[in-house]
């Protein structure tokens, strides 16, 4: 998987923010994952974390009741800080290490903006492959809204130096790079990626950052 995120600068950025009192990860995870509706799964459904970083997503889809989730990371630094190795797998999301048709549910959440726009349509027949028949392919990525465009812009600006945690930010957009910059470029294409894929949708829709989507694989 192609990205730019892979620097020990990046993933220091990384720890910090999602430590950082204002990111809020659990509320803000929460918020995501009802938004979706993940939260209305089988309690008992098996959950596939892609891109499962140092398990702050796998916390939130537990603390939903949710009680088979597994993750995969390809980031072996940040893969050893997730609290529950024996629940995880090294891979990428563009070569999913679980069985065909082996998931109920996948969840993915700022992950896909870290994959070269040229591996993009391997990521989502991955994704289609593990999952069963009827299952569910949930999405929050970043969107470029006038919301973020005002961001973006603060956060390139001599205002980004204000605080640690907007020095984070900052460091961790410069990080991502060329494939953060693409993805902006080319995610209103991305519903019909998804169901060029095979997928049918069920949820489409832009909020303050990001996109929220929610798929079904017939």
């Amino acid at each position: 998987m192609s990205g730019g995120d892979t620097s020990e600068s990046w993933r220091d950025s990384y720890t910090r923010v999602r430590k950082d009192p204002f990111t809020e990860v659990e509320a803000t995870n929460r918020a995501r994952l009802q938004r979706l509706g993940v939260d209305r799964l089988d309690r008992g459904a098996r959950v596939l974390d892609v891109g499962a970083g140092d398990g702050n997503l796998a916390r939130s889809l537990t603390g939903l009741g949710l009680t088979d989730v597994v993750g995969v990371e390809y980031q072996p630094e940040l893969l050893a800080l997730h609290p529950d190795r024996r629940r995880t797998a090294a891979g990428s999301a563009t070569a999913l290490p679980f069985p065909t048709a082996s998931v109920d549910a996948v969840v993915v959440m700022d992950v896909l903006h870290h994959v070269a726009l040229v591996e993009l349509p391997d990521a989502l027949a991955e994704v289609r492959r593990v999952l069963r028949p009827g299952g569910s392919f949930f999405v929050c990525e970043p969107a470029q809204t006038t919301t973020r465009r005002v961001l973006d812009a603060a956060l390139h600006s001599p205002l980004h130096r204000l605080t640690r945690f907007s020095r984070d930010k900052r460091a961790m957009v410069d990080a991502e790079g060329q494939t953060f910059v693409d993805w902006l470029g080319a995610e209103h294409g991305f519903p019909t990626a998804v169901r060029s894929a095979g997928f049918d949708l069920e949820l489409f829709e832009r909020k303050w950052l990001h996109h929220f989507g929610r798929w079904r694989r017939p």
